[in-house]
This record gives C-alpha cells, structure tokens and sequence, in this order.
C-alpha cells in the first residue's frame, strides 16, 4: 500500500503590495487629523462651563487667542482649560508608529507618522463655533519582506463646526489631503537585481461626525460618545521609472472605508501642592466597515500581463484608548504629557503627545 500526502503551499503574495498596502494605510492614519479636529471642539464647547464639567477640554490642541489679553492661553485658577472667546488659534502636533500584521495574500507593514495641524475658529451664534485648518504630515511605510518602501507627504485642510443641541455635543467636519508618494521596490533572487522607483500623487478625502453626551459625576466629567467617518483614497496612474522585467504600471488605485466609533472619556481637576492637575482617559470601540482590505490592479510594463495585488488589511475592530495628565506649574506653565493608541489582533498603533507652555 501506498500512501500519497498532498500539501497545498500557497504562493507567495505578488510584487507590488507596497503600492495597495499605502491606500490602505494613509485611510487609516486620517484617523490623526479628525481626532485634532474632535479635540478641538471639545476643548472649545467645554472650557466655558463651571465645575468638572471643563475637565473635558483639557487634552485640546493648544490654544492662543485674540483678546485683552493679547494672545493670551487664558487658563484659569480653576481649570487647565483656556477660555474661548470670539476668535481661536490652535495647533495640535501628532506622532505614531504602527505595525500592520499582513496575511497569506499580503506581508506585513510598518508605518511611522509625524505631524500637525493648525486651525483658526470662531463664534457663530449660541454655542457654535466653526472653523478652518491646515497642516502637513509625513509617512514613512515599509514592507520588509519585499524590501520595499514608501515616502508620503500630506498637506492636509478642513473645515469644521460643533456646538450643542440641546443635553448633546455635536462635532462636524470634513478633510482633504493632497499627498505625493515615492515607492521604492527591491527585486532579488540568485543572478538577477531590478531596483524599481515610482513617484504619483494621491488625494484622501473624509467627512466625519460625532455625538457626545456630558455629565458631572461628583469629582469628575463622563462623556460617552459616538462617532461616524467616511474615508476615500485616490491615487494618480503611474509607471515604476526603471525599464525591467518587473517594473510595474497603474492606471490608479481606488479605496473606501468607513468607521464607526463607540466610547467614554472621563477627566477631572483637583488640586495638589498648590498645583492644578487634570487626569483623562478615554475607551472606544472602533469598527471599520465596508471593504477593509485594499488591492490594486498593476501590469508588468515589459509584458502587458496584468493582476490585482493586495495589501495589508486593516483592523475590522479595535480597541482605541488615551491616558494623559495635565499639570498646571504655575500662572504662567503648564505641562501635559499623553498616551494613544490603537489595539487589535492584527494592528498596533501608538502615540506619545506632549506639549509645554510658558507665558512670557
């Protein structure tokens, strides 16, 4: 008798993922410019409210304004919280590094981010504010398996508004990035070397919405909270520059997600060697929706054979949670130092915040 054992290999996942594992990506990480944005109509609805209430806004951008105190941060005896007045300028720096498990259609990624965003808001009646703002981000996105890179710059604008219906805090806003990529592909095996560049550009558009609902709880503020956002990534057709067997063409690469977000934050001020500190933290669940794994149709230039590559998938669920602590030195400094990140089985993502202020 003979016995015959079958095992199935699957093939390794095709060149080029880099270049739909960057859709997936930069998708992900629009999630750094609606949260600046979230922070800041927070800060801005809560700062003027007595009691715990103005915990809440703490962990905002930091704010400068227009007023008789000439660019003043305002913050009071009571609160880290500066007052809002008519008009506000902000900005809000962020960083991260993540790691993106990959799967048997596509390798794993890594991504480091650093930015800002700056905004401008005012008062429009009652307790509405609106807004606009800018701000500039940079990416760095490797696939090391298939030594491949990416560079991105985004220049980021959006426009913005929040206020309060009634018992709820509404926040609205909308996004857009302009974005250059340069990827950069290795192709190696015993006798045979191909270095493929390409360079394109990209547009990523969101909308996003979120309610939240505050109360006191004796010492301290509770918010739970719920959120929407729509994310949409283009790029541009492009041609990897070097003429080889594996230089790779695009006629572009389209991708949609959405996220919906359920959660608490809760903060509060005390008093503590003469200084004012302000612990926060927040919980949400976060779930991405619609096709989260992204692909992209790419043809061999040499050849004119074509095929659809995937790229890294990303988080069906995750868990994102913020711990931080604002401290108030003195009349004139203040410190503040977070913790952010996003867990799931297949996909970690953290940032450290800080911010110092001294008044002069």
């Amino acid at each position: 008798m003979v016995l015959t054992l079958l095992v199935t290999v699957p093939p390794p996942p095709r060149p080029g993922g880099i270049h739909a594992s960057v859709a997936g990506i930069l998708a992900d990480e629009s999630r750094y410019v609606r949260e600046a944005i979230w922070n800041r109509l927070k800060q801005a609805t809560y700062t003027n409210n007595a009691g715990q209430l103005a915990s809440l806004g703490v962990a905002g951008p930091q704010v400068a304004t227009l007023d008789s105190q000439a660019m003043a941060l305002g913050y009071g005896e009571r609160s880290l919280a500066p007052s809002t007045p008519g008009l506000a300028f902000w900005t809000r720096a962020y960083g991260a590094w993540a790691d993106f498990d990959g799967n048997r259609n596509a390798f794993s990624a890594e991504r480091d981010l650093g930015g800002f965003l700056s905004g401008v808001d005012a008062r429009i009646g009652g307790t509405w504010r609106a807004g606009l703002a800018g701000g500039f981000a940079k990416s760095d996105i490797s696939v090391d398996a298939q030594l491949s890179q990416a560079d991105v710059e985004s220049v980021n604008l959006a426009g913005f508004a929040g206020g309060t219906v009634g018992p709820f805090s509404v926040r609205t806003g909308g996004a857009w990035a302009f974005q250059e990529i340069d990827t950069t592909r290795v192709t190696a095996a015993p006798g045979f070397f191909e270095r493929e560049t390409a360079s394109y550009d990209a547009d990523t558009g969101q909308i996003f919405g979120e309610a939240a609902y505050p109360m006191p709880m004796g010492s301290a503020a509770i918010e739970p909270f719920a959120g929407l956002a729509f994310v949409r990534v283009e790029t541009d057709s492009f041609k990897e520059r070097e003429i080889g067997l594996t230089a790779l063409e695009s006629r572009g690469i389209d991708f949609d997600v959405g996220y919906s977000t359920l959660g608490l934050r809760a903060a509060s001020t005390m008093h503590w060697n003469g200084a004012v500190v302000t612990p926060h933290v927040s919980a949400a669940w976060m779930h991405a929706f619609g096709d989260v794994t992204p692909d992209a149709a790419l043809v061999f230039s040499s050849a004119g054979v074509g095929f659809v590559v995937t790229g890294v998938p990303l988080a069906e669920n995750s868990l994102l949670v913020e711990a931080g602590l604002d401290l108030n030195l003195s009349p004139t400094a203040t410190l503040g130092v977070s913790y952010s990140g996003q867990l799931a089985s297949d996909l970690v993502d953290n940032a450290v915040k800080g911010r110092f202020t001294w008044l002069f």
